[in-house]
């Protein structure tokens, strides 16, 4: 048999609790795996005594966590107390665990205002957006009024998170106030569809008359619009969903297929 590797150390009965990820590992060759899975992704607060303590009393791996234990009294870098592990537990090639040493020390020099951005990224991208949204305002929170670029980053990027649960009021507001610090196209776009969304028709006429000046704007958002509803028409989903209806099993598929079409929209939109 091939890719066989014998596991080391003891079951655990009380397993290891990553809080930022929200998983429960039970050995060492778990831990193993997650620090390979979530690399780009790399939880600092991970290298920790309880971590150690756990490695000692539910893996029964007395020797490595003496080791750790010097690691964390001295401060050693990430990199060196996951390679540490990847080494001992010899799951992995050196290959494998050179790039994550050689990751790890790129990202050591990160500023901590770098790795929450990344952080709230990774939990945008995955689905996670009330974990990135409230990334984002703990990053806003940390940024001063001058600089306006930042900030007006971090108010286009909590709008779209709120766009992409659908709160399209929420997203208008956080659109226009990164629109006030940094009038670009693509934010004023934007600003314009979430207002499209979160408006009735008549509102919304209102809205383009308040804005004469960006009829272009106006016409290019409901092109867009125009174009996607045509790519609904003749998409397959929708067909799928027009033969579901003369079965009787309609309802049951239709609910898996509609939130499969919220994530495509959420990856897609922007």
């Amino acid at each position: 048999m091939n890719n066989v590797h014998l596991c080391i150390g003891s079951y655990a009965k009380k397993p290891f609790y990553v809080k930022l990820s929200d998983i429960y590992l039970y050995s060492i060759e778990e831990l193993c795996y997650y620090f390979i899975d979530k690399i780009f992704f790399f939880d600092y607060d991970i290298v920790s005594q309880e971590l150690v303590d756990w490695i000692r009393t539910e893996c029964g791996m007395q020797e490595l966590a003496d080791e750790l234990d010097i690691y964390i009294r001295k401060h050693v870098s990430a990199a060196a107390f996951v390679t540490t592990i990847l080494e001992k537990t010899a799951i992995y090639d050196e290959n494998i665990i050179r790039k994550v040493d050689r990751f790890l020390k790129e990202q050591a020099e990160l500023s901590a205002f770098e790795r929450l951005k990344k952080r709230a990224e990774y939990f945008y991208q995955t689905g996670k957006f009330r974990q990135a949204l409230g990334i984002y305002m703990e990053l806003l929170a940390q940024t001063p009024k001058q600089d306006i670029d930042i900030r007006a980053m971090l108010f286009y990027n909590m709008a779209s998170v709120y766009a992409m649960n659908f709160e399209f009021e929420l997203a208008a507001e956080y659109y226009f106030e990164s629109y006030r610090l940094a009038e670009t196209k693509q934010t004023r776009q934007a600003y314009i569809l979430a207002k499209r969304k979160a408006m009735t028709d008549f509102d919304f006429g209102n809205f383009k008359r308040e804005h004469a000046g960006w009829w272009e704007d106006f016409d290019e958002v409901e092109q867009s619009m125009l174009e996607a509803e045509e790519a609904w028409i003749n998409s397959k989903q929708k067909a799928l969903l027009e033969e579901w209806k003369e079965n009787v099993s309609y309802n049951q598929e239709k609910g898996d297929l509609i939130q499969k079409l919220k994530e495509d929209y959420r990856r897609q939109t922007m």
